[in-house]
């Protein structure tokens, strides 16, 4: 059974880590995208379409999503099999994932204050 088990999240574990990824991705897409209109804006004369405190945020939520995704395949993985390595790097998006939401919530409380 377990080795069963084993199995499922050896296949599992990396599908869970790709929407991370992509969900990562996603935010660097979109905050590039609104940077370029931003930029567009200011050489048209325009007014801005979002300050950058807004690109920032929409990059930063989606980071953070993207390391739960990270933290939940890391989680998984190191509940069934328990190695160093995938102990160390559990502990590091948990820092990595600890900062960005601290940070982000600081951010955000900013944002609303204004």
């Amino acid at each position: 059974m377990h080795q069963l088990l084993v199995e499922f999240v050896e296949r599992v574990a990396p599908w869970i880590e790709m929407i991370g990824i992509a969900v990562v991705l996603w935010g660097a897409i979109e905050g590039l995208i609104r940077l370029l209109l931003r930029i567009k804006s200011a050489l048209m004369h325009e007014p801005q379409p979002a300050p950058v405190s807004h690109i920032r945020s929409a990059i930063g939520e989606k980071t953070a999503l993207g390391l739960d995704f990270f933290l939940a395949g890391d989680i998984i993985q190191t509940i069934v099999i328990p190695t160093w390595e995938s102990l160390a790097m559990l502990g590091g998006i948990v820092v990595i994932r600890t900062i960005i939401a601290f940070f982000l919530n600081k951010d955000l409380r900013e944002l609303h204050e204004k």
